[in-house]
């Protein structure tokens, strides 16, 4: 499954499904409309299921945070943390401006340590340059889980399209290697 970040990435988004396809996967995404849609359950439940059925997983962590909202939860991330949660084998890529902007707030910190910054500052929601895309990433890059302890929290930085697609088939053309992660996911879950 590549996961449901869409506006603004769409050309993006047909680029990698095209790839993924060329190399042999069938691709879950609800921009190619690959997703099975039930009219029965909302758009989130949808894609959750698709997580569900998939047995690899591509997420994008991009600035723009999208309008998948519900209330708090963002579709892309409900997805992000499902899939984790079910163990699935992750891949991860991350906009260089989400780096970014993680980098420099946490160069931010208030005086008073007990506070966090947001309970300081009002950063704001920008459509554009969204800080709650730093708690995506913090949470793909496990950041509450010592170092030593964190696995499967490789998240790829990219700019430009050609850096994502260099990453995307370094992982995914190999097929031998994709068939012995899920061969080495299915020992683990026997055990």
């Amino acid at each position: 499954m590549l996961g449901s970040t869409v506006y603004g990435f769409e050309n993006d988004l047909t680029s990698i499904v095209a790839l993924l396809q060329q190399l042999g996967y069938d691709v879950l995404n609800s921009h190619a409309g690959t997703i099975k849609a039930s009219p029965k359950l909302s758009n989130i439940d949808n894609c959750l299921r698709a997580v569900r059925e998939c047995d690899l997983f591509l997420g994008i962590i991009r600035p723009y945070f999208g309008t998948g909202n519900i209330g708090d939860k963002n579709i892309t991330f409900e997805e992000i943390k499902l899939a984790a949660m079910l163990k699935k084998p992750c891949w991860f890529l991350v906009h260089h401006d989400v780096d970014v902007m993680r980098r420099f707030l946490r160069k931010l910190t208030p005086k008073d340590a007990s506070l966090k910054l947001l309970d300081v500052v009002d950063i704001g929601i920008d459509r554009n340059l969204d800080y709650r895309s730093v708690e995506i990433y913090d949470y793909v890059l496990q950041r509450d889980v010592p170092v030593a302890n964190r696995t499967g929290n490789w998240v790829q930085e990219f700019y430009k399209p050609e850096e994502y697609m260099t990453f995307i088939t370094t992982q995914f053309a190999d097929t031998d290697f994709v068939k012995d992660i899920l061969k080495s996911r299915e020992v683990d879950h026997e055990k």
